[in-house]
This record gives structure tokens, C-alpha cells and sequence, in this order.
């Protein structure tokens, strides 16, 4: 309605001003007022054609460069317009619509400087381009999406806009095409460094957290080919005077379970929860290089749980789960990794990624400790952020065999995360 109303009063302007000459010249009479009749007549009828000519028949198409992409990494746009018929267009304008999720940016590591800000990484984006078509029948934008944030990005709509030499007829359209961005956590190297007094009172800690758990060998036999050079026996070749290659029967690997603290809390930082997905990716990579059971655990607005499975659908599954997973719900971690712990088996390695250090959290923490192998909890916080009660905290927790890491913005700026077991 209001589309028809607008197109009405712009054709009821251009037939006035065709009056208006047209009086004036019949009128008036004289060489003056018909040269001013006719030298507007071509604009008149300009103005005109272009107020019957469709916008909305164009095809129009956006391509992205990349479509998987790491967090602050740049990714190039091109919007191509084709039109069958070459009406001649003074000129036209692209304008991006952008959704909620890409109205802020990423500075990789160097936006964890500013954990207690994160509104400084908020950034309204606005894309408009303009070009001057006249006859062409395609033409081509180009812009850069620069330090895209973590998450799944839907491009939808699209406005495009021309009009005349005046500006006395303005015609728009809004274009809808689905282009999806999905971007995964910045990943970064991580590097854990074993402690030279790791005993417990009457047991010693028996897993090493950098051994890389593959095969043990329980005998020697007779090589064939396809064995690897690395697997020969030279101390019983040179005994037996023929290739003696080692058999190998396969290790039970560590089991190991990842638990992410996706819990909304009053009070969060916004840039310390992107750290927490930043080390639960990396501690995803580094357990799967060192061939580790891993199982990994969500908890947040939803519980999710990916079972150790080696497959690779599995491990893709858990990277777009870190590139879309936002802070929700209402149910306290504590309350949910309470009830978690009845579910997992004796005797497992457990690791803990949480934003939210409270003393809520220690009861259920120390209980883990006592059906677990080991305990790993890092705590992502901002140092301005940690208090003498988190300190108290993290020393009872030590004191009781469960290792604590704190990462502050300090560790969080480095390219390699160390940290230790």
C-alpha cells in the first residue's frame, strides 16, 4: 500500500512538472518558453521511463571468498548485478544489510587487552557502494569483512537504490539472498608443563599428560613387507642374521573428558568466554594429536555430549559446536556438573573449562577429584577480576590434588598457551 501510494505521487509529480512547461510555453508563447519546453522534455521523459522501469527483475548474486574461516581473519564479498535490458542509470547504490552477530569484530589475541571491555569490540558495520552503470548490462561491488568474530553468520537482504539526475525520483529494492559465514575459534598452540612434585599422599600421579599413548610391543617376528623401517629389531637381526621387526599390540589409550562451562552468569565478560572456547579448541587439537579418548561436554543453555569416537565427522561436530556456542541458560554450572558426575565412569582423566570460579563449584570439583585419575580445571578470568576468596579457592583445590590454572589476559596474549598438569 504504502509502495503504491509513493509510486502514484511521483508519476502525479512528473505529469505537474510536463504541465507546467507545457502551460508556460502554450501560454506564454515566444522562442524563450518552447526552448525551455523542449530542452526539459528529455529529462521529463527520462524521469518517466525510469519511474515504469524495474529494479526488482535484476539477478543479483553474493559470493564469498571463504565460507570456514578463523575469528579475525578477513573475508572478501562480491555482489554481481545482471540486468537484460541496458535502460541507462545515472547511478546505483549496494547498501549491506549485516546481522547481529558480525555488529562487532575480532582483534585476535590482542582483544583480550581489554577483558574487562568488551563493548570496545563492538563495531557497527555499514557497507555501501556506489557506481555510475549508465548502459552496462553487469557490474560488480566489492568489500572486505575485516576481523570477523567467532560464530555462525547468516548475510541475508540487501538494498539497492537509484534514481535520476536530481533526485526528484528515487526507486529502491531490497534483494534477498541467504549467504552463510560460519567462523571457528582463533587456534592457537598449547603446551603443558608437568610439575617436579606431583604426589599425592600414598600414590604417585601415573599419567603424563605429553605422552603420546600408541602401541607396546609384545614380541618380535620375521619382517614383511609393508613393516616400517622404524620397527625393526636390530638387536635380534644381528642374533638371528635375518630382519626381525617388533609386534605391537595396541594400547588402551587415556580416557579423557572435556567438560566447557557455557553458563550465563551476571557479571560475564564477554571477551574472557571467547578465551574459554579459544583453550577448549586447543585442548581439543592437542589431546587428538596425542591420540586420546576424548569425550567432550557442553554445558550451558543445552548439555551436549560428543562420546570418544575416532571419526572425523565427530571431531567436526565439536568444531562447529565451539563456533556457535554463546553463553545461556539459567541453571547454575554447579547444580548441572553435579548431576554430570554421577554419569561419568571411575578413573578418568577430567578436564574443566570455566569462566565462573565460585565456591559452589568446589564441592562438586572435589567429589570429581575422588572417581577421577586426574583433575584439570582453567579458570579464565581477568587478573583485575581475581579476588583473595578465587585464591583461597584455587589453594584448597591444589591441596587436595586437583590442578588449577588460571588464565589471565597475560597468558591469553601469547601465541603459545602453557600451562600445567
Amino acid at each position: 500500500m504504502k509502495g503504491s501510494l509513493s509510486l502514484s505521487v511521483k508519476f502525479f509529480f512528473v505529469v505537474l512538472l510536463f504541465a507546467v512547461f507545457f502551460s508556460y510555453a502554450m501560454f506564454q508563447g515566444g522562442f524563450v518558453s518552447w526552448f525551455l519546453f523542449y530542452s526539459f522534455l528529455p529529462i521529463i521523459v527520462y524521469m518517466f521511463l525510469l519511474l515504469v522501469y524495474p529494479i526488482s527483475n535484476w539477478a543479483v548474486t553474493r559470493r564469498i571468498s571463504k565460507h570456514i574461516v578463523q575469528a579475525s581473519d578477513n573475508v572478501t564479498v562480491e555482489i554481481e548485478i545482471n540486468r537484460r535490458f541496458a535502460f541507462p542509470l545515472y547511478y546505483c547504490i549496494v547498501e549491506e544489510y549485516f546481522p547481529a552477530t558480525l555488529q562487532k569484530k575480532d582483534t585476535n589475541r590482542l582483544k583480550f587487552q581489554n577483558m574487562d571491555q568488551p563493548d570496545i569490540l563492538q563495531e557497527k558495520r555499514v557497507v555501501k557502494r556506489v557506481s555510475f552503470p549508465w548502459f552496462k548490462r553487469k557490474w560488480k561491488y566489492e568489500y572486505t569483512l575485516e576481523n570477523v568474530p567467532r560464530g555462525e553468520h547468516m548475510l541475508g537482504a540487501f538494498r539497492i537504490r537509484t534514481g535520476d539526475f536530481f533526485g526528484f525520483i528515487k526507486k529502491e529494492h531490497i534483494y534477498s539472498t541467504s549467504s552463510r559465514l560460519l567462523v571457528f575459534p582463533y587456534a592457537r598452540e598449547i603446551s603443558f608443563r608437568e610439575k617436579v612434585n606431583s604426589f599425592e599422599e600414598g600414590s604417585a600421579a601415573s599419567y603424563n599428560i605429553n605422552a603420546k599413548h600408541t602401541n607396546i610391543v609384545t614380541g618380535v617376528r620375521e619382517y614383511m613387507p609393508g613393516d616400517r623401517f622404524s620397527w625393526i629389531d636390530w638387536k635380534t637381526t644381528a642374533k638371528k642374521n635375518t630382519v626381525m621387526t617388533k609386534e605391537f599390540e595396541q594400547e588402551k589409550s587415556s580416557n579423557i573428558v572435556l567438560i566447557l562451562d557455557a553458563v550465563r552468569f551476571q557479571g560475564q565478560s564477554q571477551i574472557a568466554f571467547e578465551g574459554s572456547i579459544e583453550v577448549a579448541g586447543s585442548l581439543i587439537e592437542f589431546l587428538k594429536n596425542k591420540s586420546s579418548q576424548l569425550t567432550f561436554i557442553g554445558l550451558g543453555e543445552e548439555r551436549v555430549f560428543f562420546p570418544s569416537q575416532e571419526d572425523p565427522g565427530k571431531n567436526a561436530l565439536k568444531q562447529n559446536y565451539l563456533a556457535k556456542v554463546q553463553p545461556g541458560g539459567s541453571r547454575p554450572f554447579s547444580k548441572q556438573l553435579e548431576q554430570e558426575i554421577r554419569n561419568i565412569p571411575q578413573g578418568l582423566v577430567a578436564m574443566l573449562v570455566v569462566n565462573n570460579f565460585s565456591k559452589e563449584t568446589i564441592k562438586p570439583l572435589e567429589r570429581l577429584k575422588r572417581k577421577s585419575k586426574k583433575v584439570m580445571v582453567f579458570v579464565i578470568k581477568s587478573s583485575a577480576k581475581l579476588t583473595e576468596e578465587d585464591k583461597r579457592m584455587i589453594h584448597q583445590l591444589s591441596a587436595g590434588g586437583v590442578s588449577v590454572n588460571v588464565i589471565t589476559e597475560d597468558k591469553l596474549l601469547q601465541q603459545k598457551l602453557e600451562v600445567s598438569s
